[in-house]
């Protein structure tokens, strides 16, 4: 193996390795991108590194950990095609022995900074030998000045990767909790010992994540907060609904409900609009969702968007007809929220667990009102108001047709509570300098 070599970009900056894994993984994504948005961009370049087909744009090969076309990781060429030792290449979307990995985290991540660059290797969970030999190789050849790996228990296999390569920051974040309803909580719970073993600092997106994976070492997290552009999601102007989407109306004999507030000319101004933004996956706990607004549809006019993408996407629309509510249930494709926050009366997010949801704070920068599962964490109430609820479907469908206070401007209390992202990138590129000159001193 060669001797580690701290490498830089050609405009001169050095190198931050972001190590996502899922590239669909919709709140960290937002989170990272986020941050890599408004941070100062004089000193760092981020490069990220993804699974096969979750938004792979240059290359990894698990054999060499260089690109096809013989240039390394931090020269790679973005039209290579795949060489010897299995490797996978795409350039805004390209065909791989895998399938076709989409570009469009790539293309996003370059419109952000044109000489950032996203790598694909095998998925850690399923082939870990062959992902930490990519990585090993790929970070040593790229000379990066930290690895930031985003991948909380996993980063148990990201990290000694990185101390193999010389790598001399190396931070493990954590980015949720979890407990014994937590998906794959066996294996999270073999691998959270090991986490930050190789780790030369601990991150988190808030206290529960910090003591959920580090326990007893939790104070020595950094925490950073999954904080957003507030300006945006306070001023956006609402989303129009599809022409062709019309709730069902007020059931004969129901109460009427008062005026919602903020909603767009295609909704009637009587009904009012809940909104989840997220991943369609168990964690969400969609299910109970779609039974809780079904018992609360009789008691007001409501709506229930549902933003986002999923495996559980046809099943939860089987369910919400087989409930006899799809006429008030609009399933929308991932895009931009902030118009939907803006024209909903609240969100809703009855989680089974989570860390600090980035929808929380973009909820609460919107200025509605917030309801959660008991599950989720209390840091995500930052501004005060949110209620937390047992995982009961008649509580459920009680909040939310009952009352709720009305729209607020709480820039202040968020950019106080450390959720603007233009300190707070800063914040985390000033951090990343402080932890390599301890490093190289």
């Amino acid at each position: 193996m060669g001797r580690f070599v701290l490498r830089r970009t050609e405009s001169g900056r050095e190198k931050i390795a972001q190590v996502l894994g899922d590239a669909s993984l919709g709140g960290v994504r937002s989170c990272i991108l986020n941050y890599m948005r408004f941070a100062p961009k004089e000193r760092f370049c981020f490069d990220f590194f993804v699974y096969e087909g979750s938004g792979g744009a240059d290359l990894i090969c698990e054999g060499s950990g260089a690109p096809a076309d013989g240039k390394s990781p931090q020269n790679g060429g973005a039209n290579g095609n795949a060489g010897k030792g299995g490797c996978l290449q795409g350039s805004g979307g390209a065909e791989t022995a895998a399938g076709r990995i989409p570009g469009d985290f790539a293309e996003e991540v370059r419109a952000i900074d044109p000489e950032a660059k996203v790598f694909s290797f095998p998925r850690i969970d399923r082939h870990p030998l062959a992902a930490m030999r990519a990585l090993r190789r790929a970070f040593r050849d790229g000379g990066y000045a930290a690895v930031h790996a985003h991948m909380t228990t996993l980063s148990a296999l990201v990290l000694p990767a990185a101390k193999a390569a010389g790598v001399p920051v190396r931070i493990c974040h954590a980015h949720s909790s979890f407990d014994r309803q937590s998906d794959h909580c066996f294996a999270k719970a073999a691998l959270r010992p090991f986490a930050a073993i190789f780790a030369t600092h601990r991150m988190a997106c808030g206290k529960l994540a910090a003591e959920s994976l580090y326990r007893k070492k939790a104070d020595e997290a950094f925490i950073l907060p999954n904080a957003v552009d507030l300006s945006r999601f306070a001023c956006a102007a609402p989303a129009i609904l599809p022409q062709d989407f019309s709730p069902a109306a007020l059931p004969q004999g129901s109460a009427s409900a008062a005026p919602a507030q903020g909603l767009p000319p295609a909704l009637p101004q009587n009904i009012r609009l809940l909104l989840f933004a997220g991943r369609f996956v168990p964690q969400k706990n969609l299910f109970f969702l779609l039974d809780a607004f079904a018992a609360a549809l009789p008691l007001r006019p409501m709506a229930l968007a549902l933003l986002g993408d999923g495996p559980q996407k046809e099943a939860l629309r089987a369910h919400a007809k087989m409930r006899g509510i799809e006429k008030s249930v609009l399933f929308l494709p991932p895009q931009d929220p902030a118009p939907w926050y803006a024209a909903a009366d609240a969100l809703v997010l009855p989680s089974l667990y989570e860390g600090m949801p980035v929808v929380a704070a973009e909820a609460q920068a919107a200025g509605i009102a917030c309801l959660f599962s008991d599950k989720v964490t209390r840091e995500a109430d930052i501004c005060g108001g949110a209620k937390f609820l047992p995982l009961d479907t008649e509580i459920w469908a009680q909040a939310m047709a009952g009352g709720l206070p009305p729209k607020a401007d709480n820039a202040a209390k968020l950019a106080a509570a450390h959720f603007d992202i233009r300190t707070e990138a800063a914040r985390l590129t000033d951090f990343y300098a402080a932890a390599l000159a301890e490093a190289l001193r």
